[in-house]
């Protein structure tokens, strides 16, 4: 029975926003394939957590360093906060191939002790483009400061994956950036896994728009601010807000026909997901794969995004792509005046069973 050291940059469980998702059932697909996964995951603002015992063999904690000192060191704070002796000594008591969440959990990629161990890396997205991306939306300068240097830390850092065996890439955008930056690398590309092991769309109307998502992300909050401002703004069509942690600034926008929704169950939010007539989602950058558009895919009925969500994800032929306030608005519209069908719900189950089957892709983490 094959096994697996597995690296995390947070406690994967519970799986409420994009990046846990992906790990833990990445996680629990290997496990319903027989895999045996050996999990070290580095601890902070999140609680340990004994559901993960139920498809790992083992599962160890370490404390992540947010220490202040750790921002001056020449490599990324991401990275640097996550360097572990401990967690070292423990990938050596077993021989098994090492998986690495994304870059964060690379400080140790290049160490001559596992220099005869097959490395996997899954890249989440491009990191130091993500970084970039943030800088140029945060206002306060201290923060913007901060992301713009870990930016140009990452992109420096990046050339430890010539250290690694084998990338899993979670998008075709994705794939290309690594293919053309590390040729030499294996590349396989391994669609983000998620939580549907069948569409539960529902047939008929609903009576609103839903926008989801860790609305504690700047990206994401500035979407819901776009929406409320620029699209919901003259529309007869309610719209709710629905994610983890909403600022004060967001809540304040809160009005007769916009409902802000915080901190919900997961059953909650998949009865949001599955009663809107229309999962309306905005991104205002591409990085890596939007797991919210898989979770509005099989639980919701109509997607209308703007091109942000879908390019590069062969998502593009289940959604409606709008890329201005207008356009949205009558896609909105239009989308208010259709029935969800059987049709549409069978195409979505096809997907479901090809490429974004959790099983088919544990599978192909195996066969590297």
């Amino acid at each position: 029975m094959k096994q697996y050291n597995l690296i995390a940059f947070n406690v994967p469980f519970p799986a409420n926003y994009g990046g846990v998702i992906d790990v833990f059932y990445k996680i629990k697909a290997l496990h319903a394939i027989g895999v045996k996964v050996h999990l070290h995951c580095f601890q902070y603002g999140r609680e340990a957590a004994e559901a993960l015992l139920t498809v790992c063999e083992s599962v160890v904690y370490y404390q992540r360093n947010t220490n202040l000192f750790q921002h001056f060191s020449s490599l990324p704070y991401i990275v640097k906060s996550r360097m572990s002796e401990e967690l070292l000594e423990n990938l050596l008591k077993n021989d098994c191939p090492i998986i690495f969440e994304g870059l964060h959990c690379c400080g140790m990629l290049d160490d001559a002790k596992l220099a005869k161990r097959q490395k996997i890396v899954r890249m989440h997205n491009v990191e130091w483009q993500y970084y970039e991306h943030l800088a140029k939306q945060e206002k306060h300068f201290l923060k913007r400061l901060f992301f713009k240097i870990e930016s140009l830390k990452l992109r420096r850092f990046e050339k430890i994956i010539h250290a690694a065996d084998n990338l899993l890439t979670i998008s075709p955008n994705d794939t290309f950036y690594y293919k053309t930056h590390f040729p030499n690398i294996k590349r396989v590309y391994v669609p983000a896994f998620h939580p549907n092991e069948r569409v539960t769309s529902k047939v008929g109307k609903g009576d609103y728009a839903l926008f989801h998502g860790d609305l504690s992300v700047k990206d994401n909050e500035d979407a819901a601010v776009y929406l409320i401002d620029m699209v919901f703004n003259n529309l007869e069509i309610p719209l709710i807000i629905a994610g983890l942690n909403p600022s004060e600034r967001l809540l304040a926008k809160a009005s007769e026909g916009i409902i802000i929704e915080a901190n919900l169950t997961h059953e909650a939010m998949n009865e949001l997901l599955e009663n809107a007539h229309v999962n309306v989602l905005v991104s205002f950058h591409s990085a890596g794969m939007k797991l919210k558009l898989l979770n509005a895919l099989f639980k919701g009925r109509f997607c209308v995004v703007n091109h942000f969500l879908v390019d590069g994800t062969g998502m593009e032929k289940f959604c409606v792509v709008g890329n201005d306030a207008e356009s949205l608005k009558k896609h909105l519209a239009k989308a208010f005046l259709e029935m969800f069908t059987e049709k549409d719900i069978a195409e979505r189950q096809r997907l479901i069973e090809g490429d974004l089957s959790n099983e088919k892709n544990a599978a192909i983490i195996v066969n590297c």
